[in-house]
């Protein structure tokens, strides 16, 4: 694999895999004070209810795309999540074989470059910090509703509830679609770096008591990255351990 076309997936995969921390987090969708509305305290509790990640689940096919890097195209992916937040996931080209797999157990993560037969290894929360991203960045990759305090809402014309979090870094805008009970897009903010990620949730489906995104899009505006992940086969609730184990590759740093 030539480093070009490595750098981009591992990337890309880091993003995906940073919410797995996120689920060890997650308790029931609370609400706060803000929203003692009856009416969108009723809202936040039904998105809350359909929350996929604490049951963990399993990706059996689905296909990560990529535009804005040097080598764009679209693979195969796989992927699992347990319900402590562990997850392994891989990347695939041509005839099935894998390119890139990529593992989150605890605050170990590892990307094994299966071409280049290297594996590079580092922890979560220092990946996270080295590439300017909040430690919760992608709680909702695959739809969920954080778990936070929300400092502000507000209903729009067209009937989305818009919840607003904020800290010294970040400003995160969460548009929940009540007619879905599903997050629909999320808006990352950090002002002192002047970066933004938009992540947009669609073509929702259920899956027994559990529902979530067949499609999720992330554009980031510093790089004019944009990643598009579509599911096409997904299985709700999975709990078995998952192994942080590593090849005897050449090793390098994330």
């Amino acid at each position: 694999m030539r480093k070009g076309l490595s750098t981009a997936l591992i990337a890309c995969m880091i993003i995906l895999l940073a919410g797995c921390s996120a689920s060890r987090r997650r308790k029931s969708t609370k609400v706060s004070a803000v929203t003692a509305d009856s009416s969108i305290g009723a809202i936040i509790s039904n998105v809350g209810n359909y929350n996929i990640s604490g049951k963990g689940f399993v990706i059996k096919r689905g296909r990560i795309e990529l535009e804005g890097t040097e080598f764009d195209g679209s693979f195969g992916f796989t992927a699992r999540l347990n319900s402590k937040g562990d997850m392994v996931a891989a990347v695939k080209g041509p005839l099935g074989i894998e390119l890139l797999r990529l593992i989150a157990v605890g605050n170990d993560i590892a990307a094994i470059d299966r071409i280049s037969r290297i594996v590079y290894v580092g922890k979560k929360d220092a990946v996270m910090k080295k590439n300017g991203l909040p430690d919760n960045f992608m709680e909702v990759i695959f739809g969920d509703l954080p778990d936070e305090d929300f400092l502000n809402y507000r209903m729009t014309e067209q009937g989305e509830l818009i919840l607003e979090i904020s800290d010294k870094d970040f400003e995160n805008e969460i548009t929940v679609c009540p007619d879905e009970s599903k997050v629909c897009r999320e808006q990352i903010k950090s002002p002192g770096t002047g970066r933004e990620i938009t992540l947009d949730f669609s073509y929702f489906r259920s899956n027994g008591d559990v529902k979530y995104a067949s499609e999720i899009v992330m554009k980031e505006n510093k790089k004019m990255l944009l990643v598009k992940l579509t599911i096409d086969d997904f299985i709700s609730v999975y709990d078995e351990e998952i192994e942080f184990s590593l090849p005897s590759y050449k090793r390098g740093t994330l």
